[in-house]
């Protein structure tokens, strides 16, 4: 069964790739938000699995806060995307049991496994 994948991504040619790597996995892409709002409404539409979330967006915002909105209301887990994955990023996202992390620039069949991985372990909770 195909998991449904909300994509907090603020890049629109980034967004499409990760849409069509989803995809490729075998998932569905339920919305694409490009921050914490517009995160929040999709979520309230159409609940996802799981999500895929920029740690920095456009305009200030945070993906970080989107993920916490995610989580501490339905407990939606993330998988964070950035160019900059240090161990405090790491750190600060603990609390919201991430699904995994992928630095950009990332390579399609690294995203596809982490989805694939992703999509077993959000259904097991």
């Amino acid at each position: 069964m195909a998991a449904s994948v909300l994509i907090v991504e603020d890049e629109a040619l980034i967004a499409f790739h990760l849409q069509c790597l989803v995809e490729e996995a075998g998932h569905r892409v339920t919305a694409i938000a490009r921050d914490p709002e517009e995160a929040f409404a999709a979520a309230a539409l159409e609940r996802p699995d799981f999500a895929m979330v920029d740690v920095r967006l456009a305009a200030g915002t945070s993906g970080i806060d989107a993920a916490r909105l995610l989580y501490e209301t339905w407990g939606v887990r993330c998988v964070f995307t950035s160019a900059n994955l240090d161990g405090e990023t790491r750190r600060g996202v603990g609390s919201y049991e991430p699904l995994g992390f992928v630095g950009k620039p990332f390579l399609g069949n690294e995203v596809i496994d982490l989805v694939r991985q992703a999509a077993r372990e959000a259904r097991i909770r």
